[in-house]
């Protein structure tokens, strides 16, 4: 395997850029030679050469005298952060099916490392290895941000259950770096693998917001991914899976266009050839999501229209009445009967 033809996520590099802010670091100079003038939350979309990632950590870790900036990335992604693969996990039936899903498809966004499980007493123990020897900055890097990154899923799947983790570290620790911020499970140093271990009793809980019928859809999209001629090949079918991966903040028109190189005139006039338009697949990405959201019994019908980018929740009744031809509270209710 040739690391150097590996491509990375910007999303990873994004993060980096908000820690050196963080850290009161002048982005130019930490950018010197890099070949890039500024990093925005559009390089999120992106993919970057490994000897850019490479570089740009390396040189976070001097500048900042800081060795675990790895940490600090991790904590910053969220599981919406991770694309596709995030939005499966969300809606994943236990943190057993969670797992394994990051098994199956942790090369869609760390494509260095790999997955493997074992039981070992009552336990599962999750081991992180290198799919390539790598330099001792980059694995240090990749191991902390991606441990405390899965740590960081997990919290947001199963809230109650961060106690009942072990993190394992195969060096020792970081001089001077304030672990308390995650130390809210179990740490270990030295180890002889890098890894989280989980006791069995935890693994069949029931995550709060999953919705199988999203899980599948959207493990799809992860397989096909993986396939190396695998992916959309419609504009209309691009722009879907980006919205869905952007459902914090659905980018306008304008924005989906400049992830496709083109003017907005020009993905218009694509999406005509198709026989849609960008409005009609963001009211159709918004409806799937607000069935997914309405299953979630946590969620109130106010936080549903919140996160689908309604400021007044009577517009999200009126568009729900359009897409199912009852109101999202009787719709609640009926799959409420449904269930019992």
């Amino acid at each position: 395997m040739d690391v150097n033809q590996m491509q990375f996520p910007g999303i990873y590099i994004f993060a980096l850029s908000e820690c050196m802010t963080d850290f009161g670091i002048d982005k130019a100079i930490w950018l010197q030679g890099s070949g890039l003038d500024k990093i925005d939350a559009s390089f999120a979309e992106s993919k970057i050469s490994y000897e850019l990632f490479r570089n740009l950590f390396i040189r976070a870790i001097e500048l900042s005298n800081n060795p675990a900036v790895g940490i600090l990335v991790g904590q910053r992604l969220s599981l919406q952060s991770h694309g596709m693969l995030g939005y499966a996990l969300m809606n994943c039936e236990n943190l057993l099916a969670a797992l394994k899903l990051v098994g199956s498809y942790l090369s869609l966004r760390m494509p260095l490392l790999q997955v493997r499980s074992e039981e070992i007493d009552d336990e599962l123990v999750l081991y992180l290895e290198e799919k390539a020897p790598l330099d001792e900055v980059v694995r240090v890097v990749l191991f902390d941000a991606v441990l405390v990154t899965i740590k960081a899923a997990i919290e947001q799947l199963q809230p109650n259950l961060k106690k009942e983790l072990t993190l394992g570290f195969p060096y020792a620790k970081h001089k001077n770096f304030p672990y308390g911020n995650i130390k809210d499970c179990t740490l270990k140093f030295n180890e002889d693998y890098a890894g989280i271990r989980f006791n069995n009793d935890i693994l069949y809980k029931p995550i709060p917001l999953a919705n199988i019928a999203a899980y599948k859809e959207a493990e799809l999209v992860c397989a096909q991914e993986l396939e190396p001629l695998g992916h959309k090949t419609t504009y209309s079918g691009r722009i879907k899976q980006k919205l869905i991966e952007n459902s914090e903040h659905f980018p306008t028109q304008t924005v989906m266009s400049s992830y496709f190189n083109m003017t907005s005139r020009t993905l218009h006039r694509r999406l005509i050839d198709e026989g849609t338009s960008y409005r009609e697949i963001l009211d159709e990405v918004k409806h799937s999501l607000a069935l997914s959201y309405l299953s979630k019994q946590q969620m109130s019908i106010k936080e549903v229209a919140y996160f689908l980018g309604y400021g007044d929740e009577r517009n999200f009744r009126r568009a729900f009445k359009r897409w199912q031809g009852t109101s999202p509270s009787e719709y609640r209710l009926k799959m409420d009967s449904n269930l019992k």
